[in-house]
């Protein structure tokens, strides 16, 4: 008895387990990498995201690490599915934290100050001046580059 539970516990969890997390709409997706320069030097913390063009549902996206890659996923999942995307990037820092209490009697530190470092028209799908072609290749990958460094003042908390 033992040896049949031993046999077929390794069967149990290979076959017995799915990823119930992902959608049953979400296509095949494909491996998908945007580098991010700004003025030529790589541009790490930046959120990238693919914005459809051709009706798909989901919308691929990630930050980029020390290099300026971004390794697409969608919904979770590593890559893009096949079709053409606007490129948008986003890189905001928070600065002059201040130390208070909120309504709960709990001490926080928040920032009072927000920048964009990134030109606005980089941010948005209808300004953007980068696309991409995901196709079923085995790997997609395009270097883009953002302009100049910018210091936008977004809001005071």
């Amino acid at each position: 008895m033992n040896r049949c539970f031993l046999f077929l516990t390794p069967l149990f969890l290979f076959f017995g387990c799915s990823d119930s997390s992902r959608p049953t709409d979400l296509p095949p997706l494909y491996p998908c990498t945007v580098t991010v320069t700004q003025g030529g030097v790589a541009l790490a913390d930046a959120y990238v995201e693919l914005v459809p063009q051709d009706g798909q549902k989901y919308t691929p996206g990630a930050t980029t690490d020390a290099n300026g890659n971004a390794v697409m996923l969608t919904y979770g999942f590593p890559g893009a599915p096949a079709g053409k995307y606007k490129i948008t990037v986003s890189k905001t820092i928070e600065d002059d934290f201040v130390t208070g209490t909120n309504d709960y009697g709990e001490q926080v530190t928040v920032p009072t100050n927000a920048y964009r470092l990134v030109d606005d028209r980089y941010f948005r799908a209808d300004t953007t001046l980068h696309e991409i072609e995901v196709t079923t290749q085995k790997k997609q990958s395009t270097t883009i580059d953002v302009g100049e460094a910018v210091r936008v003042k977004l809001q005071q908390y």
